[in-house]
C-alpha cells in the first residue's frame, strides 16, 4: 500500500519512520516487521533489517561534490565488504543496476553530473534511485517534497506512486499537504503528540476531521 502519515510538525510522524527502521530505539512496546518483533534486533540481522528499509529524506542527504551515479551506487555500501565499500569497489552488475535505477526516475542523462548542479527535484530523484539500489521491500519518505515547489513536488510523488503500483514496493511517506495524500495514497493515519487520531482512507479526512488533526485555526493548501 501506499500510507501517508500526517500531522503537525513535533507529532511523532519522523520519529515513527526512524523508528521502523531502528535508526532510533523505542522506550517502550514492539515493532513488528512481517510478524517478527525487530526491537531487538542486533548485529547482521539488524543491518539486513535496513538495508531492507529504503529511507529518503527531506534534504536529500546526497554527496553534492560526487557524481549523480556515485551517489546511486552509495545504495549498496551497507551490503558490499568493508574493504570494497572503503575503497568504493562497484561491480559491472552495480553500475547496470544504477543506471536501470535512475531509468526507472527519469534522469538517467543525468548520471555524469555533480549532484550539485541538479535542481531540488532532480536531487531527490536521486535520493529514489540511491534508496532503490538496496532492493528494499519498503519505502520510508520522511517529507520528500517539503524543501520542493508544487510542480516538483507531484514529479517527485509521481515516481512514489510508480514503484508503489508497478514495483509493488510498500511506501510510507510523512506529509504536510492533504491533497496530495488525496491523490497519491491508499490509506493515511494522522499523529497527535505521538498517538493516532485518525486512520483510514484519504478521502474521509473531513474538514471537521482536518481541524481535530491540526487545531481550529488551521487552513487547508492545496498543491494543484
Amino acid at each position: 500500500e501506499f500510507l501517508a502519515i500526517i500531522g503537525l510538525s513535533g507529532s511523532g510522524k519522523s520519529t515513527l519512520l526512524r523508528c521502523i527502521n531502528r535508526l532510533h530505539e523505542i522506550s517502550s512496546g514492539t515493532i513488528l516487521f512481517r510478524d517478527k518483533d525487530i526491537t531487538e534486533l542486533k548485529g547482521k540481522e539488524l543491518r539486513n533489517h535496513r538495508r531492507d528499509c529504503g529511507m529518503i529524506f527531506q534534504h536529500f542527504n546526497l554527496v553534492k561534490r560526487r557524481s549523480v551515479l556515485e551517489n546511486v551506487l552509495s545504495g549498496t555500501l551497507g551490503s558490499m565488504p568493508l574493504w570494497k565499500s572503503l575503497s568504493h569497489q562497484f561491480s559491472d552488475d552495480d553500475i547496470q543496476r544504477a543506471f536501470h535505477n535512475l531509468e526507472i526516475v527519469g534522469i538517467s542523462e543525468k548520471a555524469m553530473i555533480r549532484a550539485d548542479a541538479l535542481s531540488g527535484g532532480q536531487q531527490q530523484r536521486v535520493a529514489i534511485a540511491r534508496a532503490l539500489m538496496q532492493n528494499p521491500s519498503i519505502i520510508l519518505a520522511d517529507e520528500p517534497v517539503a524543501s520542493l515547489d508544487p510542480a516538483t513536488s507531484h514529479s517527485v510523488m509521481n515516481y512514489l506512486e510508480k514503484i508503489n503500483k508497478e514495483m509493488g514496493k510498500t511506501v510510507i511517506c510523512n506529509l504536510h499537504f492533504l491533497s496530495l495524500v488525496r491523490q497519491y495514497a491508499t490509506r493515511a493515519i494522522a499523529l497527535k503528540d505521538g498517538v493516532i487520531v485518525f486512520e483510514g482512507l484519504p478521502h474521509e479526512i473531513t474538514d471537521e476531521r482536518f481541524r481535530e488533526i491540526y487545531g481550529e485555526d488551521a487552513v487547508e493548501i492545496h498543491i494543484r
